[in-house]
């Protein structure tokens, strides 16, 4: 017969066989070779088929898996694990990739640097394809991105250029956090005077005072001395230079300018609402006396 006889013989029968006999070839041994191998294997042996047609049988059954040859199959298992790594690998490596590098490489550049189609350059250096004012916005419920480049759910500023958390612009161009229409003038109370020192107001015994809490010196000191100014007994209290009584030289007194509208002796003494004629004034800067505890701007309200 001709060649494709010679070939399709041992092809017909070895696929016969192999339908009832690959259970028998999974049982044998590592090493042990199905009879109807040997069988096709002779035919090669007597010369009944050539060489090129056994190679070419051969190659069929193995292609076909009717006879798998575990080394050839480990390294197609192999390579097909190598190349599913390999492209994890580049995918892992395109991410850090300059970003540069993901522009086409044939493409014109504009004036500022930027290849046509990445017009807009940002502040990070890198060209982008749409303007960095757009390129962020803030989230539902918190519409307002501030000066800090955060977002918040009010304005930084109000209409009137006042700051958030102070919206009421006063007449004299600060903001508080009041209107100023409730406002109200300081109010100058009586003091609470001890009348042992009768051309100034010094508050009563308790608490003990000395010269340097007080914003007065050279003044008249009758009766009893509560506080102890006068410790030689010559009737002028906190003495400074030649004694002399109030009557020829006024009493000195520095205010704090934290309370502008009244005059509050400087810190140190550290003094309370109670130990001043004033309430209702208005308190800038640092306010040592600590007199706006709410923070409002108003001082000893009441």
């Amino acid at each position: 017969m001709g060649k494709w006889v010679k070939l399709g013989l041992p092809i017909i029968a070895v696929a016969i066989l192999s339908i009832t006999v690959v259970s028998t070839v999974e049982a044998q041994g590592k090493y042990s070779i199905p009879s109807w191998v040997k069988g096709i294997a002779g035919f090669w042996a007597e010369d009944k088929i050539s060489d090129q047609e056994f190679g070419e049988g051969l190659t069929f059954l193995i292609d076909n898996q009717v006879i798998k040859v575990p080394l050839i199959q480990e390294l197609i298992d192999e390579n097909t694990q190598l190349k599913q790594e390999n492209a994890e690998l580049k995918a892992k490596l395109d991410l850090g990739i300059d970003k540069y590098s993901l522009y086409p490489e044939d493409s014109e550049y504009l004036d500022n640097g930027c290849p046509v189609g990445y017009p807009y350059i940002w502040s990070d250096g890198y060209c982008y394809d749409q303007p960095e004012s757009t390129s962020y916005e803030c989230p539902t419920g918190y519409p307002y991105e501030w000066s800090d480049g955060l977002c918040y759910n009010e304005p930084e500023f109000y209409d009137n250029g006042c700051p958030n958390g102070y919206p009421y612009l006063w007449s004299d161009g600060l903001c508080y956090t009041i209107p100023e229409i409730i406002y109200d003038e300081p109010v100058e109370t009586t003091p609470s005077c001890d009348p042992s020192y009768p051309d100034v107001c010094i508050a009563p015994y308790p608490p003990d005072l000395d010269c340097d809490e007080i914003g007065y010196s050279n003044f008249r000191v009758v009766g009893y001395d509560s506080h102890g100014f006068d410790t030689d007994y010559d009737g002028i209290g906190c003495e400074v230079g030649s004694p002399q009584s109030t009557a020829e030289q006024p009493a000195t007194e520095s205010c704090d300018p934290s309370y502008p509208d009244v005059c509050i002796p400087v810190y140190p003494p550290d003094l309370d609402c109670g130990e001043i004629p004033y309430s209702n004034f208005r308190v800038v800067g640092d306010d040592p006396h600590r007199f706006d505890g709410d923070k409002d701007g108003i001082g000893c309200e009441s």
